[in-house]
């Protein structure tokens, strides 16, 4: 069991503070540039061809806004809200906004995810999706879930991409850290000893929670399955070396993709995931 509060909002907070105005250096490592390519290839053929024109999404814990600019370049119809904790990072997804011209279709909001569903009642949202540590970093996954799924219209869709707790134990045994991959194999840990402990998944713990939601789970995947991060990846900036060097490369980076991209699909890969995807949809009255 996950639940449980793994950091105070406090701690949170001030983590998220500290790294808010580097944050979108991320999109300079390779490895995550990979990792980004496969979650919008993944989105582009699950996710977008489902959703109605002029749909409304919910970016839950959407930090700095970068995958609200995704799907707000990609579909001008789109309007949306990115709910975060952190003034600091929505900051700069609100500039982000004003630089490309969609303020006028996305709404930044300062709230906590543990109450999401209290905060934003009366809404209602055709795709709501929570990417990266957001989940991990909750007291409870299965009431955010559930508060989530109170928030989609009929037909909506949640997708959820989310740290894999055997990718975690993997990472860390190649530090050389025992204890903390044992730690991760129970659900809990971290990747760094400067960010705050949070709650790690596995496939079906996932769709447990979404079906326990009133969800009909529809996708089931993770990635990346054949290439993982070092180290330095943990990191705003910089990359490890072999990384850098691999993926550098366009032509290399381009076949590492398509060797990826083919096995987003694949059930067998899903435990193999750097994080885990799951796309699940409330049933249509």
């Amino acid at each position: 069991m996950t639940d449980g509060p793994v950091a105070t909002l406090d701690e949170i907070r001030s983590y998220f503070n500290g790294k808010a105005d580097a944050y979108d250096d991320v999109d300079a490592q390779p490895y995550w540039v990979l990792s980004d390519e496969l979650l919008w290839s993944a989105l582009t053929e699950y996710v977008l061809p489902r959703l109605p024109e002029d749909f409304r999404f919910l970016d839950a814990g959407g930090g700095t806004g970068r995958w609200s600019h995704r799907f707000a370049t990609a579909r001008p119809d789109a309007t949306g809200v990115l709910y975060d904790l952190t003034p600091a990072m929505f900051g700069h997804a609100r500039a982000k906004a004003e630089r490309y011209g969609y303020a006028d279709r996305l709404a930044c909001r300062e709230g906590d995810l543990g109450r999401v569903g209290e905060e934003l009642a009366g809404e209602g949202f055709d795709l709501i999706f929570n990417f990266h540590n957001v989940l991990g970093f909750v007291d409870s996954p299965t009431d955010v879930i559930k508060q989530l799924a109170g928030l989609l219209n009929p037909g909506g869709l949640l997708v959820s991409f989310v740290p894999s707790r055997w990718h975690a134990a993997w990472f860390n045994l190649t530090l050389g850290q025992t204890a903390e991959a044992g730690r991760n194999l129970e659900g809990r840990g971290r990747f760094t000893d400067t960010m705050p402990d949070m709650h790690l998944f596995t496939p079906e713990q996932l769709r447990a929670m979404n079906e326990d939601a009133g969800l009909r789970v529809d996708l089931t995947t993770g990635f990346p399955v054949l290439l993982y991060p070092g180290y330095q990846e943990t990191q705003i900036s910089g990359s490890t070396r072999s990384l850098a060097e691999l993926l550098g490369d366009r032509a290399a980076f381009d076949e590492v993709f398509a060797l990826e991209r083919g096995l987003l699909g694949t059930a067998d890969a899903v435990g193999r995931g750097n994080n885990l995807f799951v796309l699940a949809s409330r049933p249509a009255r």
